[in-house]
C-alpha cells in the first residue's frame, strides 16, 4: 500500500506543480496583454480629447486681433493725399512741388525741371520738359507751368487736357460743368482784352473767405482775407479761363449777386486752369 501512495502521490504532485505553472504562465500572458491594452486606452483616450478639442476649436469662431479703424483710414487717406500730390494738381501742388515752397537750382536739376528764359529773377516760370504737348494753334507747349515768385512756388498752370485736376474738370469742359463742381460759388470776370467777352474766368476761393473784396485787378491783401482752416494753409484761387463765351451786362458779377438769368448765359469751355496764391491769380500780365 505504501508502494502503491508514494507512486500514487508522484503524478498528483507532478499534476498540480503543472497546475500552478499554468496558472502562473496565464496570469503573466494575462498581465502582458493587460499592459499594452491599458496603454493603448491611453492612447485613445487623449487620441479622443485631442480631436475634441481640435473640434472644439474648429467650432469657436474666429476673432482677429482688434485694428483701429480710425487709424487705418488714417493711413489710407495719407496715402491717397501722397499719390495725389504727385499725380493730380491740387492745393498740395503737383510732382513733389507745392504751394510756397522755396526754390533752388538744385532742386530744379533733381527734379527734372527747367527754367524759362527770363530776365526777371523775381518771378518766373519753370516746366518739366518731359510733360509736353502739341496745342492746335501754337504748337509743342509745356503741359504745366509752375510760377515762381519771390523765390517760392505761388502758382500751377494747366494747359494740357490730360492733366487731371483734383475737381474733376480738365481742359475743354464747359463752363457749366466748372459750376457744378463748385456748387455755383464763383465769380465772373471779363478778360481785359477780350473786347467782346469771349474770354472770361470763372475763380473760386480756397482755404479763406473774403472779408473786403479788393478792386479788379489788385492782389488780395492779408487784411482782406480770413482763413477759415485750422492748419492755417495758404489762401489759394483757382482761376478757370473760359474761351468762347459770352459777355455779360457786368465785367465783374460776384458769386452772392449771380441771378439763375445770368448763369444761364454762361458759354464756353475751359482753355486753361491756374491754381495759386491770389497774389499770383490777380498778376494780369504774369511775369511779364
Amino acid at each position: 500500500m505504501l508502494t502503491f501512495h508514494s507512486k500514487s502521490s508522484l503524478p498528483i504532485f507532478k499534476t498540480a506543480m503543472a497546475s500552478t505553472l499554468l496558472i502562473a504562465a496565464v496570469q503573466l500572458m494575462t498581465g502582458c496583454d493587460l499592459q499594452p491594452s491599458s496603454t493603448n486606452n491611453d492612447d485613445t483616450t487623449q487620441t479622443n480629447n485631442i480631436d475634441k478639442d481640435m473640434t472644439k476649436n474648429d467650432e469657436m469662431p474666429v476673432n482677429p486681433a482688434p485694428t483701429d479703424s480710425g487709424a487705418m483710414d488714417k493711413i489710407q487717406t495719407n496715402n491717397a493725399a501722397d499719390i495725389a500730390d504727385e499725380q493730380i494738381v491740387s492745393p498740395s501742388g503737383y510732382q513733389n512741388l507745392s504751394f510756397g515752397q522755396a526754390i533752388t537750382p538744385e532742386l530744379l536739376s533733381s527734379l527734372g525741371i527747367t527754367k524759362a528764359k527770363s530776365d526777371n529773377e523775381q518771378c518766373y516760370y519753370v516746366s518739366n520738359p518731359a510733360l509736353s504737348y502739341v496745342d492746335k494753334e501754337y504748337g509743342e507747349r509745356a503741359s504745366v507751368l509752375y510760377q515762381i515768385i519771390d523765390g517760392k512756388v505761388a502758382l500751377i498752370s494747366i494747359r494740357d487736357p490730360i492733366i487731371p485736376f483734383y475737381k474733376d474738370i480738365n481742359i475743354g469742359n464747359s463752363a457749366t460743368d466748372v459750376m457744378k463742381a463748385h456748387n455755383d460759388e464763383l465769380t465772373y470776370e471779363v478778360d481785359k482784352y477780350a473786347v467782346d467777352g469771349d474770354y472770361y474766368s470763372l475763380i473760386a476761393n480756397i482755404n479763406f473767405k473774403m472779408i473786403k473784396e479788393s478792386p479788379l485787378g489788385e492782389s488780395l491783401r492779408d487784411e482782406n482775407i480770413e482763413l477759415n482752416n485750422k492748419e492755417d494753409k495758404l489762401p489759394l484761387q483757382i482761376e478757370y479761363h473760359i474761351k468762347g463765351g459770352q459777355k455779360l451786362s457786368d465785367s465783374t458779377i460776384k458769386a452772392t449777386e449771380w441771378t439763375a438769368d445770368n448763369k444761364s448765359l454762361l458759354k464756353g469751355e475751359v482753355g486753361s486752369i491756374d491754381i495759386g496764391i491770389p497774389e499770383a491769380i490777380y498778376l494780369v500780365e504774369g511775369c511779364s
